[in-house]
């Protein structure tokens, strides 16, 4: 019991996150990572890959959502791609081509005498155009020093950024590095906390409402929701974010949940079925008039496109009236995944005139 009292005592005062408990858990494929902004996330995921570059030769891939803040990691040989202490701690020298970072080792001459691709550095809003461009590498597990080291780094839009559908991005991305594996491969997702659920969390079915590691085993994905300690509550004591802008959940480190349009009592007939897009996945049926679920092969006659071209009939009325009932609180929902799935493809519908 004393032993853990002081271990927990050391993991309060411990000015950063540390992730090597993290990744014990190798059943895993997905890690995600949420906390409130210098919590130290992406520090700890990059002095962890690029440890293990420099211990085994094991590159990885490090990824953002748009090209422009990819481009902006790679700007003068990466030097924002890895910390100026650990580049001193592990004595890199970083040298970019296209996307590639590589550590390199300069003669006498200042010409570079010896290369080693370190990582690639690539973003999701432009997957398409790293289709068919030999990333994967079939043989790359033979030797068994090698892992698939991924990291998506602020994984979060921002609020007003509707540009593209992250989740789907994110897997094509994914297939391109990765094809089929299955083993082997740390795919870590890094992101602040915003007003609104991730998108990716929606995807995993599951939004963290308190602090804590999550283990979603069927899913191969662990979540953990790092709580502030009192080294970072003092260091940002004080601060711009904390003069300017105190309640602010990018730095607040909290998740902000609104339960109260969760429904829990039974529902008896499906009313309506929405429709966003072509597939199923993107269908909620309304149950006895009010109460929205996902989409569960229910049969009824009354369907209303959100968009045209879904091979449904498309009325533009009926699709405001749906978002007229939306923004009027109008609408329970089965839990709250439901809720903030059917609330983002709104957002993703386009502006009404």
């Amino acid at each position: 019991m004393k032993n853990r009292i002081e271990k927990m005592k050391k993991i309060d005062e411990r000015p950063y996150y540390l992730i090597r408990s993290l990744l014990g858990n190798d059943w895993a494929m997905l890690y995600f990572l949420l906390g409130g902004r210098e919590a130290g996330k992406s520090y700890a995921v990059t002095d962890t890959f690029v440890s293990q570059f420099v211990r085994y030769g094991r590159p990885f891939y490090w990824m953002r959502l748009t090209d422009t803040s990819k481009k902006k990691l790679l700007v003068n040989n990466a030097e924002k791609l890895v910390d100026p202490d650990l580049r001193r701690k592990y004595k890199l020298t970083l040298w970019t081509h296209g996307d590639a970072v590589y550590s390199i080792k300069r003669n006498e001459k200042g010409k570079i005498c010896e290369k080693k691709l370190m990582a690639r550095v690539l973003d999701l809003k432009t997957f398409y155009n790293d289709k068919g461009s030999g990333l994967f590498d079939k043989d790359f597990l033979n030797d068994p020093h090698m892992y698939y080291n991924i990291c998506l780094d602020e994984m979060n839009r921002e609020k007003n950024e509707n540009s593209f559908n992250i989740v789907y991005s994110f897997v094509n991305q994914i297939e391109n590095l990765i094809r089929s594996t299955k083993k082997r491969v740390r795919i870590i997702c890094v992101g602040n906390l915003l007003d609104e659920a991730s998108d990716l969390l929606c995807c995993m079915n599951f939004i963290p409402e308190h602090f804590g590691r999550f283990k979603l085993k069927k899913k191969r994905a662990i979540i953990e929701y790092i709580e502030e300690n009192t080294a970072y509550k003092e260091r940002r004591k004080g601060t711009i974010a904390d003069i300017m802008l105190p309640n602010a959940s990018t730095f607040t480190n909290e998740i902000k949940v609104d339960s109260s349009l969760v429904n829990k009592n039974r529902c008896i007939h499906p009313t309506m079925i929405i429709k966003f897009t072509k597939s199923q996945e993107d269908w909620f049926t309304i149950w006895d008039g009010r109460v929205i679920h996902r989409y569960n092969k229910e049969s009824n006659k009354t369907t209303i496109a959100m968009r045209p071209y879904l091979d449904e009939v498309y009325n533009e009325d009926l699709r405001n009236n749906i978002i007229k009932c939306f923004d009027a609180r109008a609408f329970l929902y089965k839990d709250l995944i439901t809720f903030k799935l059917f609330q983002s493809h709104l957002c993703d519908l386009k502006p009404r005139k």
